[in-house]
């Protein structure tokens, strides 16, 4: 008999969500009507407490719910997205820093729209899913394998790390550095990309070091060849002090693992949050934080808890993002006017957008590399993935784009769990990254998951067997399908 599934998506979690909309509406409506609330009011400027104890217990619920089912899947993109956004939330309420004022109604209400567009999406996909067979989680990794000649991937990969190796040397001759041996790793490693298309081969070692995770872990020979190659660009993305990239490499390689060898736990996914991922970026932090001068100083300008300095990176990267989020619905439409497409096309007009000065070709961090010195004791750009839709159509906007946000992640969720193949587990692993990474920035507004899906694309055909080329002449189509 199967087990029965606990999914976050059941009747009494729908109707406690539903339930708690509609009252928060309610209750909004009628502090505007009678005048007690404007868009710019901030609600709850006095307290530190008891908003990130809720949104804190709502994080654990959400991460536990159904945890002692077998079916329990804590990286399926409800939970994960509820987990983190309830987390930063917690996070973002507690205001440890004299830099973080109370956030305004016209903020919570964008946020709300979010959350609540991406649970709207992610039901949509569930009900046109179909009545298909879905494995269970515990006998996935029977039903799929990574086909690949291992000497045929091994001497592709050696191609593609002498690509980077040679991109990363010439960047190096012509800048004369090292980013983490820099005076100033976070000027360094802005400075040290000399042409963006040059720079995105040099940085794509994080491929490789998930390629050479596959490599040894899913191929059968050649296991101390791929150990290597990704132990020398795991060092590579940690000398261009690139966190993101070595997070996302990290991660591509806790989705194969999750979906392909082991079912992580909730212990196990503790232990990755907790531990692994801070090893991993320890030497990245050390050099751009922890001894460096400057960003102490910032941290006693701002009155930063001394008894919590060690995390004080992470702390201001997400805390910094939610307080930039809440300056740009006070921009826009106060002093700008919704640009309509404008950053959500990012990805598709890079190619042809020039460059402004030291910034990037229009994205929306462009707006905030002077303005956010203003709220800010340095520079902040990011404002989560709804700053973007929210800058192009406003609240509507971010409505909208997190239905088909939770819409397209349940889909490629659904469509893994009940035809798995090497391809599907890797676009769910982009899917899941976008997720994790939606309260940072928005993943599918970058062009970085577009090149990720090209070059894995490419190398999988390549690699793969006779029969699995023919099989599978285009691996992309088959993982947006159920």
């Amino acid at each position: 008999m199967r087990p029965q599934e606990i999914t976050l998506d059941s009747r009494p979690v729908r109707v406690a969500l539903v339930s708690v909309c509609v009252v928060a509406s309610i209750l909004i409506a009628v502090l505007i009507d009678g005048g007690r609330l404007t868009w710019d009011t901030r609600p709850f400027s006095s307290d530190h407490a008891v908003l990130p104890a809720i949104f804190l217990l709502l994080t654990a619920f959400v991460f536990l719910y159904g945890y002692r089912n077998p079916e329990w899947d804590g990286l399926s993109p409800l939970r994960l997205f509820y987990t983190a956004w309830f987390a930063l939330l917690a996070l973002g309420c507690l205001r440890l820093t004299t830099a973080e004022p109370a956030f305004t109604v016209r903020f919570w209400v964008a946020v709300g729209c979010g959350l609540a567009g991406f649970f709207l999406g992610a039901k949509w996909a569930r009900r046109r899913s179909g009545n298909g067979h879905r494995i269970a989680l515990g006998k996935l990794k029977d039903h799929w394998t990574v086909d690949w000649r291992p000497s045929r991937a091994l001497c592709v990969l050696a191609i593609v790390f002498m690509i980077c190796v040679v991109a990363l040397g010439y960047e190096y001759w012509r800048a004369r550095m090292i980013p983490l041996f820099a005076d100033d790793p976070n000027w360094a490693r802005f400075n040290f990309s000399l042409n963006s298309y040059l720079h995105r081969f040099a940085i794509s070692f994080y491929l490789l070091i998930f390629l050479g995770y596959v490599g040894v872990v899913h191929l059968r020979k050649y296991r101390p060849a791929f150990l290597i190659m990704a132990a020398l660009s795991f060092t590579a993305i940690t000398l261009l002090t690139a966190r993101v990239f070595l997070l996302s490499a990290v991660w591509m390689a806790i989705v194969v693992f999750h979906y392909g060898r082991r079912r992580l736990t909730p212990k196990l996914v503790l232990s990755v949050v907790l531990i692994a991922y801070p090893v991993a970026k320890m030497a990245v932090d050390v050099k751009r934080f922890y001894e460096n001068p400057s960003f102490s100083k910032i941290l006693d300008k701002i009155d930063f808890p001394e008894g919590l300095r060690l995390v004080a990176p992470d702390y201001m990267y997400f805390s910094s993002t939610l307080q930039t989020l809440d300056n740009l619905t006070h921009l826009i439409p106060a002093e700008l006017n919704y640009t309509h497409g404008w950053y959500v096309a990012y990805p598709v007009r890079v190619f042809w957008t020039p460059r402004e000065g030291e910034g990037f070709r229009g994205r929306l961090d462009d707006l905030f590399w002077e303005r956010s010195t203003d709220w800010s004791p340095f520079p902040s750009v990011t404002t989560t993935y709804i700053g973007w839709p929210y800058a192009d159509f406003g609240i509507p906007g971010v409505l909208v784009f997190s239905c088909v946000f939770g819409w397209l992640s349940v889909r490629v969720y659904e469509s893994m769990r009940r035809q798995p193949t090497f391809w599907r587990v890797f676009v769910y692993s982009q899917f899941s990254f976008g997720i994790v990474l939606s309260i940072y920035s928005s993943y599918f507004s970058l062009f970085d998951v577009y090149w990720n899906f090209l070059v894995i694309a490419i190398i999988n055909r390549i690699a793969a067997h006779r029969s699995e080329l023919s099989a599978e002449s285009f691996p992309a189509r088959p993982a947006l399908s159920c």
